[in-house]
């Protein structure tokens, strides 16, 4: 009597798992390689939430996207969208102020009805959880040139209205070792102040006027410079500054 045949054993497809895990992680891997070439802190932190879940089925804080949705309030509470607009950047938020709705015409004079609105946004950066965001405080103007007693220039009133949002802000909590101001005058503009033919186009000179907020984790940072040593400059008798090693000119 022949033998019984084999019987034929299942196959073992526990592989697979580990299989999956590994095509899931080096798929994660280079979605995070891509995020972090872009030094864009937002996307980074949306990968890194994702891969957390899918991961290690836990939650993770993620400070920017929960600053987005709390700034989305302040703008839907106090604002139709337009004097106070919300958007992101490859740093964090940036809160957009529209100047003809926050200054006097011509003046870095912030009117009454704005103080609410400023001082909700220092109270939203205020908070424990966001003190670690510094802000950049930025202002822009049209292409209209300015020349008044107090202003002479579009650098000047830029400037300005970005300072009167710091020390607003400021006023409101905000330290200012957490604040910087800068000013681009009308060498930034969303849209183009004038046609090709140079006729001016009034909705695009309003965009561009404005004062934008950017908050973002990256630290201040001041490197002081590294001054060039009075033993390795040379003058001559008139005081004219010669490189070192250069012959002194002869006297008359």
């Amino acid at each position: 009597m022949p033998p019984p045949p084999p019987e034929d054993e299942p196959a073992d497809e526990s592989w697979l798992a580990t299989y999956a895990d590994a095509i899931t992680l080096l798929m994660a891997f280079f979605v995070l390689l891509v995020a972090v070439s872009k030094v864009d802190l937002a996307l980074y932190e949306e990968v890194a939430e994702g891969i957390n879940q899918q991961v290690n089925k836990k939650e993770r804080k993620a400070p920017i996207k929960d600053m987005k949705a709390d700034a989305a309030e302040i703008v839907q509470e106090y604002t139709d969208g337009k004097a106070l607009k919300l958007g992101v950047d490859d740093s964090g938020i940036v809160l957009e102020f529209d100047s003809s709705t926050f200054f006097l015409p011509g003046t870095a004079q912030i009117v009454e009805a704005a103080y609410p609105v400023i001082a909700a946004v220092s109270e939203l950066v205020n908070a424990p959880q966001y003190v670690m965001f510094n802000l950049d405080i930025e202002g822009h103007t049209d292409d209209d040139p300015i020349s008044t007693v107090q202003f002479a220039s579009n650098w000047e009133l830029g400037a300005a209205r970005a300072a009167s949002v710091l020390r607003a802000m400021n006023e409101n909590g905000t330290q200012v070792k957490r604040m910087r101001v800068l000013s681009y005058a009308e060498t930034r503009p969303k849209a183009p102040n004038r046609a090709e033919d140079g006729t001016p186009l009034p909705e695009n000179k309003a965009q561009n006027r404005r004062v934008v907020m950017r908050i973002h984790q990256k630290p201040f940072e001041y490197s002081p410079p590294k001054y060039v040593p009075l033993t390795s400059i040379a003058r001559d008798v008139e005081g004219t500054v010669q490189p070192q090693g250069a012959a002194p000119q002869a006297q008359q």
